[in-house]
């Protein structure tokens, strides 16, 4: 195994062994960017760059540059036609926030500065994690940047109907996964007349989770 570290623009790839330098190699040829985020899919390991859209995927093994993705038109996108002017000025800058790649979900989950939470698929190993098809766009996401992504588990007794009112009741349990996003406030990004202008100021400057639900199959609900 190897542990990955960055500064600045570098990344250090480490032996956790005799805690040594294996490779050292540059992510982007602004020497003034840094590294922001790092997650591993299988043979790569996707960045993200401080104050950018562009997240990057280089391969685990030898350092080599596969990929780059850009969310800023997406994000755009969503907000085309918002008479909101907060969504507005937060679709004009755009930076990515948080990552997280969910193997379970067979894709990258990418938390943006504008509260909307990007999912792409990505190829799943032997091949490289890079990504195999269109992007999915929340339409619920936070009024502020995303700050984090995690998955977990999730375990839900569903009742079972008997046949007699005389029996006991019968539970199955079912297992999924669930994405948790933690940002300020809530809101529907599909209401592009109101959105979050309509929410009270608790709302908008507390701390909320979303959860979405994912079936322990590769089905997705």
């Amino acid at each position: 195994g190897q542990m990955w570290g960055s500064c600045g623009c570098q990344i250090f790839v480490i032996s956790p062994e005799n805690v040594t330098v294996e490779h050292l190699f540059s992510t982007h040829n602004n020497t003034s960017a840094q590294v922001y985020k790092m997650v591993n899919s299988g043979s790569g390991v996707w960045l993200a760059i401080r104050n950018s859209p562009v997240i990057r995927l280089f391969h685990a093994k030898t350092g080599e540059h596969l990929e780059d993705y850009d969310i800023s038109t997406v994000v755009h996108h969503l907000f085309t036609g918002s008479h909101n002017s907060s969504r507005r000025r937060r679709a004009e800058n755009v930076r990515v926030t948080a990552l997280l790649a969910s193997s379970s979900t067979g894709a990258l989950w990418i938390g943006t500065s504008s509260g909307v939470v990007v999912v792409v698929p990505i190829a799943k190993p032997p091949v490289a994690p890079k990504i195999c098809g269109p992007p999915f766009l929340s339409y619920m996401g936070h009024y502020d940047g995303v700050r984090f992504l995690m998955q977990a588990q999730s375990r839900i007794r569903k009742l079972i109907a008997s046949e007699s009112t005389d029996q006991e009741n019968v539970y199955e349990e079912i297992t999924s996964q669930v994405i948790i996003s933690c940002g300020k406030g809530m809101e529907d990004f599909r209401d592009h007349s109101t959105g979050a202008a309509n929410q009270s100021e608790h709302i908008q400057n507390s701390s909320y989770l979303i959860v979405w639900h994912y079936p322990a199959s590769d089905e997705n609900s």
